[in-house]
């Protein structure tokens, strides 16, 4: 059925996706059998590639290279590429200006990026490119065991990735074609969590995917409730850091296998942790340069700036993905070489409590607000107590722009939670990283056992 999946299904029902797929992920398997220096080689030729793609028909290399005077052929492999790093301001700036001109308008896809740590960028990706990025992502769950097919229950926060409304049609192309049964996470309360569980007990999947703070969340209530439910026999956190503890709490309740995969929408799922924990980014898809970025607690930290090796809509190259990592020189004990962290320390995102005890996901709030911004470049939202909120933000100028942004965030804050809340709003040059390199955007300080009852007397 796998081989069905990836060469017939998939390629028939979404060709913009999986055009060839089943050809891609062989290409990708034969990638990993190579020797070290094949596969050099392979990334070598592909950064070229890229840089002289961009060269050629960005308007905003174009003027980046010319201004340094550098070329591709000044490069040799192994060394940092010399160019400016590209910022995700710089990237939201100059949008038409990354867009590559090699492509006509209907040739390329539109996406956004996430905007948790600030407004989404616009992104434009044709379609191998695109065809490719499925492809690695696909080929990185194969790793773990989780192939076209296999039965998944997705538990997934930002509901805007989902079907809100499925016909017969798709849901019989998702949950019994494909084996996947999404559950939307933007919400999480004692009915969202039944409801996974009649989920997860009916639709007995192999795989359980999803936000990596909502899968914890969702373990500890399965504990705590002393409900009988199924076991997958992999767990794959994606989407946030995964903490130890929590990692320990989807180990003690499901008893199977928890790995983690690393992306984002600015250059998809590039990273997949192997069997001693560190995670590998595959050479095929990026070429990674870790920059020192100070200290931790825990050891040096390193600012992670990826160039992006499939996408020619958009190319992204030596771009600051904003999240901080941990890196460890010696040989992963697995025996790949590719280049692997120990752990990313990216965004921080706590769920907020509303006023019936039920959690909501900050990510997608903050997302969805931030796609309106243009004065505003981020926002960190922390939760005292049930309507008391601190908001702290950084903006570009002054004046009524970043006034009227500011109003529509906050009505939208309080929509969401339906009643008045008390603000303590403070506008600062930046939000920073805290000392362990988190990026915290929605920190909540209501006490569980306060929310707990909150929702123990709703339901």
């Amino acid at each position: 059925m796998t081989w069905f999946h990836n060469n017939i299904l998939l390629p028939i029902c979404q060709p913009d996706r999986h055009q060839r797929l089943g050809r891609r992920l062989r290409d990708l398997e034969l990638f990993d059998r190579m020797q070290r220096s094949q596969q050099t080689a392979i990334q070598e030729r592909r950064i070229h590639a890229v840089l002289d793609h961009a060269y050629a028909t960005c308007p905003y290399y174009r003027m980046v290279f010319d201004r340094i005077g550098f070329r591709s052929s000044d490069w040799h492999f192994g060394e940092p590429l010399p160019l400016p790093e590209l910022t995700r301001d710089l990237a939201r700036t100059n949008v038409e200006s990354l867009r590559s001109r090699g492509f006509r308008p209907w040739e390329l896809r539109k996406a956004y990026t996430g905007g948790t740590t600030a407004p989404p960028i616009t992104l434009w990706r044709d379609l191998e490119g695109l065809r490719n990025k499925v492809a690695v992502q696909y080929h990185l769950n194969r790793l773990c065991g989780y192939d076209q097919g296999t039965r998944v229950l997705w538990i997934w926060g930002a509901e805007r990735d989902l079907e809100q409304h499925p016909s017969w049609r798709w849901r019989f192309y998702e949950e019994v074609l494909l084996g996947r049964m999404n559950c939307g996470a933007g919400q999480l309360s004692e009915a969202s969590f039944r409801n996974f569980l009649e989920k997860l007990n009916r639709h007995k999947p192999e795989v359980l995917y999803g936000y990596s703070n909502t899968l914890a969340l969702f373990a500890r209530w399965l504990r705590e409730s002393g409900s009988a439910y199924h076991r997958p026999r992999v767990a794959i956190a994606t989407a946030e850091a995964l903490r130890p503890e929590d990692r320990l709490a989807l180990e003690l309740t499901f008893g199977c296998k928890v790995t983690v995969h690393y992306g984002s929408r600015d250059v998809g799922m590039v990273a997949a942790e192997c069997s001693e924990g560190r995670l590998h980014f595959h050479p095929a898809a990026c070429y990674v340069e870790l920059l020192p970025a100070g200290e931790s607690p825990t050891g040096p930290l390193y600012r992670l700036v990826v160039t992006d090796l499939l996408n020619y809509g958009m190319p992204l190259i030596r771009y600051d993905t904003a999240d901080c990592v941990q890196f460890d020189e010696t040989r992963c004990g697995c025996g790949s070489w590719y280049p692997s962290v120990t752990a990313v320390l990216g965004r921080a995102v706590d769920h907020l409590v509303l006023p019936d005890g039920s959690l909501m996901d900050g990510a997608p709030l903050v997302m969805r607000a931030g796609r309106t911004f243009r004065k505003i470049r981020q926002v960190q939202i922390i939760q005292k107590s049930i309507n008391r909120i601190q908001l702290r933000f950084s903006a570009l100028g002054e004046g009524a722009e970043v006034e009227q942004e500011l109003a529509a965030f906050l009505g939208d804050m309080e929509q969401a939670f339906r009643i008045p809340i008390e603000w303590d709003v403070e506008r600062v040059p930046e939000i920073l990283r805290e000392r362990s390199g988190k990026l915290r955007m929605t920190i909540c300080e209501v006490p569980r056992e306060q929310y707990a009852r909150e929702c123990r007397s709703a339901n």
